[in-house]
């Protein structure tokens, strides 16, 4: 019995981005389970977002630097009209809200989704890190629950946080199957078509990224690849850093293209017609990009590491040696020979405990607890 408890949901990023997804599919999940849910977000910016549902709470803030100390003034005054049971902090550097919800709603239960702890740990020596771990993110440890995307990041947020004060759980993340799924099959002339509009002609296959451009992605070894298979268009959605780029420049590649900022329906196309999704990652607290581009019925080829490894393992080829470039080439060429790399049944079962809908029975089975 859900008991009518209202959850408070608190967000700062947009409602486009991957965190403000979650966001979504965690008010959706709590609904379907029976409780009530309102998302605050926290807008670091003076523009409007696209995307907020109605009834939903938005607070502005110049920046994020004013926004340590308006956001709390805009939460605690929110938190003492809306009085809600528990408050669930989509990711832990949002942590200096803590004590507001301490102090506005004692009686509160605090719950903290953790997808990872890379910006804790990743930059021992970083001023910028350091300041941002000590004051943003060091009081969620005083959250009363954790919710974890993985054993791997439960097993590194235990080592990193300590154990929290109430029990947690591993709820995994979910996929939006009503946003990818396969959508029958596609005809190379359909998929050569699709990339030509999409600048990408001449090919003979295209190899897919979606990710951040940071070092933990590996995507050196991803440019790697491409210049090994200089008859393969090899594209990447995201945003590259000036260095990157200059790197980019340096080898002179002309078979690699880059797109961001694009819609979900053109990112679900990208993963439809593509001929392999490949994720060389070295670190993943959950890994979606591959298992997203599996449920638009593209294979993937991964790095055998941290939540991949929990994830797609028995599922899809996984490279023990993430920089073993010409292990991926081997792979793309059976892709493009015509081989099926997917475990049929295994990618199934994957995709099946995925789906919101399962998602929203583990969170809800794990709140009984909590309450």
């Amino acid at each position: 019995m859900t008991d009518g408890k209202k959850f408070l949901i608190v967000c700062d990023k947009n409602p486009c981005t991957s965190f403000g997804r979650l966001t979504s599919d965690v008010s959706a999940s709590l609904l379907m389970a029976g409780y009530s849910t309102k998302s605050v977000w926290l807008i670091a910016s003076t523009a409007s977002p696209n995307g907020i549902p109605d009834g939903d709470i938005v607070a502005y803030s110049r920046n994020v630097y004013t926004g340590f100390f308006s956001f709390k003034k805009s939460l605690g005054r929110i938190l003492r009209q809306e009085k809600p049971d528990a408050v669930i902090f989509i990711r832990p550097e949002i942590g200096y809200l803590v004590p507001v919800v301490r102090k506005a709603v004692p009686k509160a239960r605090m719950i903290t989704i953790v997808h990872d702890t890379f910006a804790e740990t990743l930059y021992p020596y970083s001023l910028k890190f350091f300041l941002f771990k000590k004051f943003f993110v060091a009081p969620i440890t005083d959250s009363d629950v954790f919710i974890y995307d993985s054993e791997y990041t439960k097993t590194e947020a235990d080592r990193y946080y300590g154990k929290p004060k109430l029990s947690s759980a591993v709820v995994r993340c979910p996929i939006r199957s009503n946003v990818f799924f396969p959508a029958g099959q596609i005809s190379s002339e359909e998929r050569k078509a699709f990339w030509k509009g999409q600048g990408v002609g001449g090919f003979r296959g295209v190899c897919l990224n979606v990710s951040l451009d940071e070092p933990r992605k590996n995507l050196k070894t991803f440019f790697k690849v491409a210049s090994l298979c200089p008859d393969v268009a090899f594209v990447r959605v995201g945003r590259l850093r000036k260095e990157t780029q200059r790197n980019l420049d340096t080898m002179g590649l002309t078979n690699v293209f880059h797109f961001q900022n694009i819609p979900d329906e053109l990112l679900v196309a990208f993963y439809r017609n593509a001929n392999l999704m490949l994720y060389p990652s070295f670190l993943e607290g959950f890994g979606l990009p591959p298992i997203e581009a599996i449920a638009c019925g593209t294979p993937a080829v991964a790095a055998e590491t941290s939540a991949i490894a929990e994830n797609l393992k028995g599922v899809v080829p996984l490279l023990k040696d993430p920089e073993d470039a010409e292990g991926y080439v081997a792979v793309l060429n059976r892709v493009l020979s015509g081989e099926n790399i997917v475990d049929t049944a295994a990618a199934k079962a994957l995709l099946d405990n995925s789906t919101l809908e399962s998602f929203s029975r583990r969170l809800s089975d794990f709140l009984k607890t909590v309450f």
